[in-house]
């Protein structure tokens, strides 16, 4: 495990008042649970298309809570979304994540939310680096599409996108491991804020609505529907279909 800082430096104003659940955690924890919200983004968001290995799917949940991207939507047409407690270590709790059983699905709530996609591929006319997408990211919402491990993208998630973008590489390689590209690009799109302690996006609303929710789930309420199962080395994974 490499190390990396988990302070907060500077308290960012937060919007989310008082709440009666506040008396279950402790007064740093609902500190905390407010700077963590009041630094997240709604802009940038991740799609993963069909995953299979519980140990990407949970480190990519894990880097999307880690970098401050809130929203993340998963397709299971082909597998479902298995996560391995161990490995994201409760990220997945925290992020609004949105489970639908096809890519179209998923397009559909991000034209509906104002989101340019793009896709990871490397076909002819993709923008080459995460760095580049700034730009489109300050226009507009932007969210980038990884497919899975086997196949990468599907023709269906190319067609539909508005374009593609790539992870240029001087070695040998032609390509990364599936988190690692997740992690790679975000980490690009979001180094600037989170270096200079920037506040997020998040809408008041979203952000109080965000904290209830945790709170609920907090108490045992669940708010999204799984089921449990093994991986393949018989470790207990949490399995989530569209």
């Amino acid at each position: 495990m490499h190390s990396a800082s988990t302070d907060l430096p500077n308290d960012i104003p937060s919007p989310v008042p008082p709440h009666p659940g506040d008396t279950l955690l402790t007064p740093a924890r609902a500190a905390r649970w407010r700077q963590v919200l009041a630094r997240r983004t709604g802009r940038l968001a991740v799609v993963v298309e069909d995953c299979f290995d519980p140990h990407n799917a949970s480190a990519i949940v894990r880097t999307c809570d880690a970098f401050g991207v809130h929203r993340v939507w998963v397709t299971t047409a082909k597998n479902a979304f298995r996560l391995n407690p161990k490995v994201c270590q409760g990220s997945h709790l925290y992020l609004d994540l949105h489970i639908q059983p096809t890519i179209a699905d998923a397009y559909a709530e991000l034209r509906a939310l104002g989101y340019r996609i793009l896709v990871s591929d490397l076909a002819a006319g993709a923008v080459p680096g995460p760095g580049l997408l700034k730009p489109l990211l300050d226009e507009r919402p932007l969210a980038l599409v990884f497919g899975n491990e086997g196949n990468g993208v599907s023709p269906e998630a190319v067609a539909g996108a508005d374009g593609a973008f790539l992870i240029p590489m001087v070695g040998f390689p032609q390509s990364l491991n599936l988190s690692v590209s997740v992690a790679t690009s975000v980490y690009a799109l979001r180094q600037r804020e989170m270096e200079a302690n920037l506040p997020g996006d998040l809408s008041a609303e979203e952000q109080i609505a965000t904290y209830d929710r945790w709170i609920r789930r907090d108490k045992g309420e669940d708010v999204v529907a799984k089921t449990f199962g093994e991986d393949r080395h018989g470790e207990v994974v949490e399995e989530y279909r569209g």
